[in-house]
């Protein structure tokens, strides 16, 4: 017990510290996001909080433009910030991840894809079962992969977007992982090689969960 209540004190003393750090020269009246309330939570790589801007005084671009300044508050490096939409959608919140390293933050921003309208659904749990609107989403994804994959394959292209060819299989990656659990066996499976996807076209691992054949 000794332990855990020392461990919760130097949680709360970490937000207290990521807090005042936060109101004195993020949110105070000299700083980039004037008045803005942080509910920061530590993490093992950095901390993250949702960002609660005064209506009508600065927006989610304002807190993005600020990136830099906070990772300068922080003590942390340029890029290691990264400003996203918060869980309300709304113009006025903002969700800030910040990473000890920039190559953590480089990851968060590469975070495959889900087939789920996230802000759409508000609170809302996903559902046991796929909407066809997911599976239509990873048929949309398979063949969008199938297709530079090949293009790289065959050599078509003397210049290769290598960021194109990654973002697209991880986003197929996140829309195979979401639906596996949510979907009948062998379902997402078909989904695949009706859009052309066969073994060759993914990672082992990915390949070996989704139930494809081996090549012949």
């Amino acid at each position: 017990m000794d332990n855990a209540r020392a461990r919760h004190q130097d949680y709360t003393a970490e937000r207290d510290r990521l807090l005042a750090l936060w109101e004195r020269s993020v949110a105070g009246s000299g700083g980039p996001l004037a008045g803005a309330i942080l509910d920061p939570a530590p993490l093992p790589t950095g901390w993250c909080g949702q960002v609660q801007l005064v209506p009508g005084e600065h927006h989610i671009g304002d807190v993005r433009d600020a990136e830099d300044f906070i990772a300068a508050t922080y003590g942390l490096q340029r890029g290691a910030v990264v400003v996203e939409d918060s869980r309300t959608g709304t113009a006025d919140t903002a969700f800030v991840w910040a990473f000890h390293t920039v190559s953590a933050a480089d990851h968060h921003r590469h975070t495959p894809m889900t087939t789920l309208d996230v802000h759409g659904r508000a609170d809302a749990p996903a559902s046991t079962v796929a909407e066809s609107g997911e599976l239509k989403h990873l048929a949309d994804w398979a063949g969008k992969h199938r297709f530079v994959w090949d293009q790289v394959r065959a050599g078509e292209h003397r210049h290769v977007d290598v960021d194109r060819v990654v973002h697209r299989l991880q986003r197929l990656r996140g829309g195979i992982l979401d639906l596996l659990p949510r979907t009948a066996p062998g379902q997402v499976r078909a989904v695949l090689e009706d859009a052309g996807v066969t073994r060759e076209h993914l990672p082992d691992d990915l390949a070996d969960l989704a139930g494809l054949p081996p090549l012949r």
